[in-house]
């Protein structure tokens, strides 16, 4: 017996589209670095594709979690470095930096030089990989002040009955029935285990001891064999 809701598809398109407007400047976030993104795990990684990455530059600048930084204007050019390399740039200019965020955490920015109303803005495409990442629950995010964050991920999984969601504790257990009503069944982590069709679904941890990560998940569908997920993720890395 499989349950799902049809009016659900659009909810979790308002959900997923309202989160996204969220990382676009101007739109009310005051975060830099913010994405839209699809996770993809491995036995000894977990990577973030982030294809809408962007950071607003002031003078003396770096875009978090690379060596790329703006110096400043000269004329209609533009004074980077790129790992500590002098270059100028112009608006539509390539902005590209890989190599280790942190211990055990590796990026690729692919991004271009855009003036913005006035602001030089670096957009692109940015990767970040956990390496060897082991899930461990916590109850808050950790409090790192210099940590760059990456917000707003968009994600979605598809876990059958017995497997565990992706860079999580948190394992399918199938469907129970409370009250008349049908419900994913979740072991491994604390509360209430049992969430309906468009419930939502947080957990918090560590992939590393210096990156942490939040999910919000909405239960999209389920059934005896699987379960389907929708929702944001908030990456920390402790440089």
């Amino acid at each position: 017996m499989k349950h799902s809701l049809k009016s659900l598809a659009g909810f979790l398109l308002v959900f997923c589209f309202t989160a996204l407007a969220c990382t676009i400047p101007g739109t009310g976030s005051s975060d830099n670095g913010n994405a839209e993104a699809t996770a993809v795990f491995t036995d000894d990684s977990a990577t973030f594709g982030i294809p809408t990455y962007t950071f607003d530059l002031e003078p003396g600048s770096t875009v978090p979690g690379s060596q790329l930084t703006y110096v400043g204007k000269s004329g209609d050019l533009y004074d980077v470095t790129i790992n500590g390399g002098v270059a100028q740039k112009r608006g539509g200019d390539s902005f590209i930096w890989d190599g280790i965020v942190a211990p055990g955490v590796h990026a690729n920015y692919n991004l271009r030089l855009l003036e913005v109303f006035g602001t030089l803005r670096a957009g692109g495409i940015v990767e970040v990989t956990v390496l060897n990442p082991v899930p461990t629950a916590l109850s808050l995010m950790p409090e790192w002040p210099n940590a760059i964050r990456y917000n707003n991920i968009l994600l979605t999984h598809s876990v059958a009955v017995g497997e565990t969601i992706p860079g999580t504790t948190m394992v399918y257990d199938g469907v129970s029935t409370q009250g008349g009503v049908s419900s994913a069944r979740l072991t491994g982590l604390t509360g209430h285990p049992l969430f309906a069709t468009g419930d939502s679904i947080t957990w918090i941890g560590n992939l590393r001891e210096n990156a942490a990560i939040r999910y919000t998940f909405r239960v999209a569908t389920f059934s005896e064999n699987s379960l389907q997920l929708a929702g944001t993720a908030e990456l920390l890395v402790n440089p």
